[in-house]
């Protein structure tokens, strides 16, 4: 049998942060310059794979990879189906992949610098492959019981790295919080597999999606797992883990945290239209999202506005930026069997996916340019800071651009996501279109007084170190992505997000 690298690239995906997991504590005993090493290695080969995979996939076509078997001829698809783990390798897995890996690779260059003084560093970079691994794995597993596998592996690494910094107090309590609702949000996963295993009496997606008839039990179902995907993905009201998480995490990690959350939404959304939810009942799977999208955006945005720790400014601000997200999708999966779905349906359905791989990047930045603030200066209250300009004029740009651009300013990649959004919520419900400026109005609001308070006016002598280069290298790298989707989001969205789009409603391999 010939070996194709291409066609093998979502196990390598899964399979090289894993190894190098567990390589890293090993090679620590041998150096630990070898060991950052080892871990940058492990990111750079688990993007190349992922680039390939995306690069197969978008020239060549969707395929159904089989682990321990031979790619299955379409007469054999059923046998591989009840029998062997198979990943999903599709245009949407391409789009959720890439999103994570950007931000992957960012944070764990970034990590040098910030993680340099702490202790525990190879247990430090074990976890955060594990996450990589697992966040992987949630989005591109294509049955229940795998996914609810990978699910753990998120949810018990992430939560070690919250809490990694334990001589903190909130660290531990944040890390406790997530735990708790991770824990309970598996069992309820697992709960619901077991719901459609003994109903169908296969896990598997494609099989699911022949087989779902709409029964009460398949509705409790798919609502336990829109709560705890939306949950995970810090929708609100369920979003009360999050600015905890999120501001307590050491700062490295808190986008890559963040990237968790909309590998969550990744994973509802294939669920709500590739399993579940279309053989259920679209229209009504798809409010609820509008509803929960439009709750996140109102309370993520209200909560940021009174905020004066940077990091939890910056956390509610992400909530709020999930509902722009959930609000478009559900707004397609509403309009799914109408002629509404060709008017206006996938115009929202492309402004919602455009905006994740768009926020996944540039609240990356604005998180890790606000790490560097605090990593800088000890401080995170914004009414104790001011004129860092003058000492980090490199970070201070890349918290610009951060903040125009999570603000929906043109040009930047944000207005362009957004105003897809704007103009095709606007045709199912000019309301929620008036909410979605709105929101973006006191997002600039918001996002301006943090920029005014940090680094404008008179130099007040704050800055007690510099901002070391591989942190100044990993903001850098966020702002040439965030310029790319700037220059060419016409290139972005018919080459990476349209057939994303066609993936995720169309018919499972």
């Amino acid at each position: 049998m010939n070996f194709d690298i291409f066609v093998h690239s979502p196990a390598f995906i899964l399979g090289i942060p894993l190894l190098f997991a567990f390589l890293t504590p090993l090679v620590n005993r041998l150096s630990e310059q070898l060991r950052n090493v080892v871990f940058g290695i492990g990111l750079v080969l688990t993007a190349f794979f992922v680039g390939l995979m995306s690069y197969q996939v978008l020239t060549e076509g969707s395929w159904l990879y089989v682990f321990g078997a031979n790619q299955p001829e379409p007469q054999n698809l059923l046998s591989y189906f009840y029998f062997r783990i198979t990943f999903v390798a599709d245009s949407f897995a391409v789009l959720a992949t890439i999103t994570i890996s950007i931000t992957a690779v960012a944070a764990g260059i970034y990590s040098y610098g910030f993680m340099k003084d702490e202790t525990g560093l190879n247990k430090f970079y074990t976890l955060f492959l594990l996450t990589l691994a697992g966040v992987n794995g949630m989005v591109l597993t294509g049955d229940l019981f795998n996914l609810f596998v990978w699910f753990e592996v998120t949810s018990v690494a992430s939560c070690a790295l919250v809490a990694f910094r334990n001589y903190r107090g909130r660290s531990v309590e944040a890390a406790l919080k997530y735990m708790v609702l991770s824990t309970v949000g598996g069992l309820l996963v697992l709960f619901s597999i077991g719901l459609m295993y003994g109903q169908y009496g296969v896990l598997n997606y494609a099989l699911l999606t022949q087989s779902i008839s709409g029964t009460f039990i398949d509705k409790l179902a798919l609502g336990l797992l829109v709560v705890i995907f939306a949950m995970k993905a810090s929708s609100a009201p369920m979003h009360m883990w999050a600015p905890d998480a999120y501001s307590e995490a050491p700062g490295s990690v808190t986008p890559f945290i963040a990237i968790t959350s909309l590998g969550s939404l990744f994973v509802l959304f294939r669920l709500l239209f590739g399993v579940i939810g279309v053989n259920v009942d679209p229209s009504v799977s798809g409010t609820l999202l509008i509803i929960l999208g439009v709750l996140s955006m109102i309370v993520g945005v209200t909560m940021a506005l009174v905020q004066t720790d940077l990091k939890r400014l910056i956390a509610y601000l992400s909530v709020s930026q999930v509902g722009y997200m959930m609000m478009a999708v559900g707004v397609g999966l509403a309009t799914l069997n109408s002629a509404d779905y060709q008017n206006f349906g996938t115009l929202a359905m492309k402004g919602g996916l455009f905006h994740m791989i768009n926020d996944g990047v540039y609240k990356a930045l604005l998180f890790l340019s606000a790490v560097a603030v605090v990593h800088v200066t000890d401080i995170r209250s914004l009414n104790k800071l001011g004129g860092l300009a003058h000492d980090m004029p490199y970070t201070t740009v890349f918290f610009l651009i951060g903040a125009l651009s999570i603000a929906g300013i043109p040009p930047l990649s944000g207005f362009s996501s957004k105003l897809l959004i704007y103009q095709s919520v606007y045709l199912y419900s000019p309301v929620l279109a008036i909410v979605a400026l709105v929101v973006s109005i006191i997002t600039l609001a918001v996002v301006g007084k943090a920029f005014f308070n940090a680094f404008l006016g008179p130099d007040q002598g704050l800055a007690e170190k510099k901002v070391p280069s591989s942190m100044l290298f990993g903001m850098g790298l966020l702002t040439v992505v965030v310029i790319i989707f700037t220059l060419f989001p016409n290139l972005i969205v018919s080459e990476i997000v349209s057939p994303a789009v066609k993936a995720l409603v169309g018919v499972m391999p």
